[in-house]
C-alpha cells in the first residue's frame, strides 16, 4: 500500500525538487519540488508605464510630433468631464422606450392568450411559441424585456414546480404534511425507491474513462506494472496490502503509515571491517560514495544495535542517496535508541516531510522543541484537535525560541530549518526562503542547507538561483545524490531534457557496487521513475521501456555523458 501511496503522493518534499508536467501551471503551496515557471514580462511591463510617466507633461499633438496614446486618454478625460453625460441623462423619451399604452397593449394581449390556452397549457411551449413568432423579429430589446418581466408576473410557477415532473428519473415534490408522525414512513417511501446500482455507476466509470485519452491510461498501466514487478521482487502480494493498510500506524496519533524494520543489504564486505564506523565517517566527509558508507553503518549497527549515532548516520546517507524510506526506518531506530538525539530528530522531521507524513513531521518537530528547549514546552498541552491547531502551535514554539538568541549573536541554524519546514507546510515560500538562507550565515558550507534552499528556491519560481544552490551543494558534496536528482528535475523544467537525463543517469551510476554493478536490495525507485518520464518527454519510448531497476545504463555511454 506504501508504493501505491507514494506515487501520488511523492511531489511533496523538503529535499527534493518538483516535476510538473506540462499540463500544469505551478506548484502547490504543499510541495518542495520545482514547479512549472509562468513567465512574466513584469519589466517590460513596467518600463513602458514610466516612460508614459515620463512623456505626460501637457503636450498636444502637433506637426512633427508622434502620435501618444497618452493624447487619446486626456482627450477622453476632456469629453468625460463635460456635459455629454449629463444631456443623455436628461429627462424625455430614451431610446427604446416603450409606453404607458405599448405596455397595457401587452399586458392585455398576453391575458387574453392565456385564458384561451386553458390552465393545462404548458408555459415552456407557451413561451416558446410567442418568441418563435415572425412578428419578433421586429421587438427591440426593452420589449422582450417587458415580455419576460410580464411573463414571470403572472404565471404560477409555484404550482407548475410542484406539479409532476417528466418522467427522466427524476422524482415529483412532494409537500410534508402536518403530521409529524407520519413523517418517517413519508421518507421511508423515498428511501425505497429505485437508486443506481454498484454496477450501473462502476459502468459509468469505465464509459467515462475511456473517453479519456489513452495515452493517459497507458502511463497509468505502466506505473502500476512498476509497482506490481517491485512488489513481486520483494515477496509481496495484494493480499498483504489490507494488513499494511491496517497497520497505517499502531499509535492513531500519528498519521503515518509503518514502514516496518530496516532491510539490511545481504553482502556486506564491511561486516568484516576492523572500525566500519570509522570509515564511514570518512567516505561521508570526503565526498565518497554514499552506497559504501550505507553499508559501512549498516555494520555497525548490526554489531551495536544500540547505537544511536550509527543509525542516524546510516539514515542521513540513504536520504542523500534518494531513499527516503530506509532512511525513515534507520532514523527512527536512532530515535528510538536515544530520545535525545537532537540531529536524528530534526532529519527524521525532514524525511517524514518528504514522504508527506506532514501531521508526523510536525509531532516530531514538537518532540525536538522539548527535547532541545524543555523550559518552551509545557508537560501538560492538550493533543491539538487538527493538524492545522498542531502546526500553528509548534510554530509559536519555533517562533520562540528563534526570539531567545541573544541580541548580537547568531541563532540556532537547527531553529531556522524547523521554522523553514513550518513556513514551507503553511504555503509561506518567502519566508521559509529567508529561514533557510539565515540557517546558511551559521553553517555556510552545509550542503544538505543549500539542497533544501535550492528546493524551495525552485517552488518560489526562482529556477535559476534554484540550480546555483543545487551546484553549490555539489561543490561541497559531489557524491550528493539527492542534489544530483534536484538538479536533473530542474533542467525537465527549463525543456533541457538530455542534459537531465545525464544528470539523473549520473547519480543512478553512484548506486552501483561491485563488478556486477548491483544496486542492492534498497532502489530507489524516483530516480528510474524520473529517468523515465525524462525519456518520454524526449520522445525515447524506447530507452523510457528499459528505465527500471536492474538497466545496464553503461549501455547508453555512448549517447549520454555521464
Amino acid at each position: 500500500m506504501s508504493q501505491m501511496l507514494k506515487q501520488f503522493s511523492q511531489d511533496r518534499s523538503l529535499q527534493r525538487d518538483r516535476f510538473e508536467g506540462s499540463a500544469q501551471g505551478s506548484a502547490g503551496p504543499s510541495s518542495m519540488r520545482t514547479a512549472r515557471q509562468e513567465f512574466r514580462d513584469d519589466g517590460m511591463v513596467n518600463e513602458f508605464f514610466e516612460r508614459e510617466q515620463q512623456l505626460r507633461p501637457q503636450q498636444r499633438l502637433g506637426p512633427g510630433r508622434p502620435f501618444e496614446m497618452s493624447d487619446l486618454h486626456r482627450e477622453l478625460d476632456a469629453v468625460r468631464v463635460g456635459g455629454w453625460a449629463n444631456e443623455f441623462q436628461q429627462a424625455g423619451p430614451r431610446l427604446r422606450e416603450i409606453s404607458s399604452e405599448e405596455e397595457a397593449a401587452m399586458e392585455k394581449a398576453f391575458q387574453e392568450s392565456r385564458a384561451a390556452a386553458g390552465p393545462t397549457m404548458n408555459a415552456s411551449v407557451w413561451r416558446n411559441e410567442f418568441m418563435n413568432h415572425p412578428e419578433t423579429v421586429h421587438m427591440n430589446p426593452q420589449q422582450l424585456e417587458a415580455f419576460d418581466q410580464a411573463f414571470e408576473k403572472h404565471f404560477d410557477w409555484a404550482g407548475e414546480f410542484a406539479m409532476n415532473q417528466d418522467n427522466k428519473g427524476k422524482g415529483k415534490i412532494v409537500e410534508l404534511d402536518g403530521n409529524n408522525a407520519q413523517w418517517e414512513d413519508q421518507f421511508a417511501a423515498f428511501d425505497a425507491k429505485p437508486t443506481e446500482t454498484d454496477e450501473e455507476i462502476a459502468r459509468k466509470v469505465e464509459e467515462a474513462a475511456a473517453a479519456q485519452d489513452p495515452k493517459l491510461f497507458d502511463q497509468f498501466e505502466n506505473v502500476w506494472q512498476d509497482i506490481r514487478d517491485q512488489m513481486a521482487n520483494e515477496g509481496e502480494g495484494p493480499e498483504d496490502w489490507e494488513e499494511e493498510f491496517g497497520n497505517f500506524s499502531n499509535n492513531p496519533a500519528v498519521y503515518k503509515p509503518d514502514l516496518g524494520e530496516y532491510v539490511f543489504e545481504v553482502v556486506n564486505p564491511y561486516m568484516d571491517h576492523a572500525d566500519p564506523m570509522a570509515e564511514g565517517l570518512r567516505l561521508i566527509n570526503e565526498g565518497g560514495s554514499l552506497s559504501e558508507a550505507a553499508l559501512a553503518f549498516e555494520a555497525v549497527v548490526q554489531r551495536t544495535p544500540q547505537n544511536s549515532e550509527a543509525w542516524m548516520h546510516l539514515g542521513n546517507a540513504q536520504a542523500q542517496n534518494e531513499k527516503e524510506e530506509p532512511a525513515i526506518r534507520a532514523l527512527e531506530k536512532a530515535v528510538e535508541v536515544d530520545s535525545q538525539n537532537f540531529s536524528a530528530m530534526m532529519s527524521l522531521a525532514v524525511s517524514y516531510t518528504n514522504e508527506s507524513y506532514d501531521h508526523a513531521a510536525y509531532q516530531t518537530l514538537e518532540r525536538w522543541m522539548g527535547a532541545k528547549y524543555p523550559e518552551l514546552v509545557s508537560s501538560n498541552m492538550p493533543a491539538p484537535a487538527t493538524p492545522f491547531e498542531l502546526h500553528s502551535r509548534v510554530t509559536d514554539l519555533f517562533l520562540t525560541a528563534a526570539r531567545q538568541a541573544p541580541e548580537g549573536q547568531q541563532m540556532d541554524p537547527d531553529v531556522q530549518v524547523g521554522l523553514g519546514v513550518l513556513f514551507y507546510g503553511s504555503g509561506d515560500l518567502d519566508k521559509a526562503v529567508d529561514c533557510f538562507f539565515a540557517a546558511l550565515k551559521g553553517r555556510p558550507d552545509d550542503y544538505l542547507l543549500w539542497n533544501r534552499l535550492g528546493a524551495t528556491l525552485a517552488n518560489s519560481g526562482r529556477s535559476e538561483e534554484a540550480i546555483d544552490a543545487y551546484h553549490k551543494a555539489l561543490e561541497l558534496c559531489p557524491s550528493f545524490v539527492r542534489a544530483r536528482y534536484n538538479l536533473g528535475v530542474s533542467c525537465i523544467n527549463i525543456g533541457c531534457y538530455k542534459e537531465a537525463a545525464e544528470h539523473l543517469l549520473t547519480a543512478l551510476s553512484m548506486h552501483k557496487r561491485g563488478v556486477d554493478n548491483e544496486e542492492g536490495v534498497n532502489v530507489s525507485s524516483n530516480l528510474w521513475e524520473m529517468l523515465r518520464k525524462t525519456f518520454v518527454m524526449m520522445n525515447r519510448e524506447d530507452l523510457a521501456n528499459q528505465a527500471k531497476a536492474g538497466f545496464d545504463i553503461n549501455q547508453l555511454r555512448g549517447e549520454f555523458e555521464f
